[in-house]
């Protein structure tokens, strides 16, 4: 099945004066508390111990976060093997290196918006981290974990918060129509939307949060 994907505008924001509510609301949520805060912090660590966040050894930190983010059920028996090779065609793309220092509050999309599209291709595509699916909310939670400032983890919650309150053509469902080009424009719609309610104010909202984790924080929270 193709999916067209087409830009929209932002319809309204969803950074205002509830985006703290929102975070703490978050945080608050036992399973998030528990399970998801922990599990972000450990691969956090790991990342600035490394320093590389492509390096073979960072690997494993991978695997756990997404088991930790409840992907654990979708990964085949060989997917260490799988995410190995799917790494290396990542780290063949000329502008990966670039991605490190990027933030999603001043990255240019426009300049790397293709890119962005082959990486995420790299990871989600069928027959890549799974013999047969695709893989589009484990895409975004590696790229994620590699680049915690610039990529926001997009799941069917934070997919109903782009659909209903920036009108992104995702549909009500598990699979609401992932793609590249959909991410992309995600990603576009969230910038606008932290350089409407200012970087610094944005970023202070919680404090040594890398901000693509505080965005994903709150549009997973403020699904309507």
């Amino acid at each position: 099945m193709t999916v067209t994907c087409v830009s929209y505008s932002v319809t309204m924001p969803l950074l205002n004066q509830r985006a703290k509510e929102l975070i703490t609301e978050y945080n608050r949520n036992p399973r998030c508390a528990k399970r998801y805060n922990p599990a972000a912090e450990a691969v956090y660590q790991a990342r600035r111990r490394f320093g590389d966040p492509l390096l073979p050894e960072f690997e494993p930190y991978i695997i756990t976060g997404l088991k930790r983010f409840d992907m654990g059920r979708t990964m085949p028996m060989d997917f260490p093997s799988r995410l190995r090779s799917s790494l290396q065609a990542v780290r063949m793309r000329p502008l990966i290196g670039k991605f490190r220092e990027c933030r999603l509050s001043s990255v240019d999309l426009s300049a790397y918006g293709s890119e962005i599209e082959s990486v995420y291709e790299c990871l989600a595509r069928g027959g890549t981290l799974h013999p047969e699916n695709q893989s589009h909310v484990a895409a975004t939670k590696i790229l994620h974990w590699l680049f915690p400032d610039l990529f926001f983890m997009l799941d069917s919650k934070v997919a109903g918060t782009f659909r209903d309150v920036f009108g992104v053509r995702f549909v009500k469902s598990t699979q609401p129509g992932y793609c590249a080009e959909k991410y992309v424009q995600c990603l576009q719609l969230a910038q606008g939307d932290i350089r409407s309610f200012g970087p610094e104010r944005f970023r202070l909202l919680e404090a040594h949060t890398p901000e693509a984790r505080i965005f994903d924080k709150i549009a997973w929270a403020g699904t309507p």
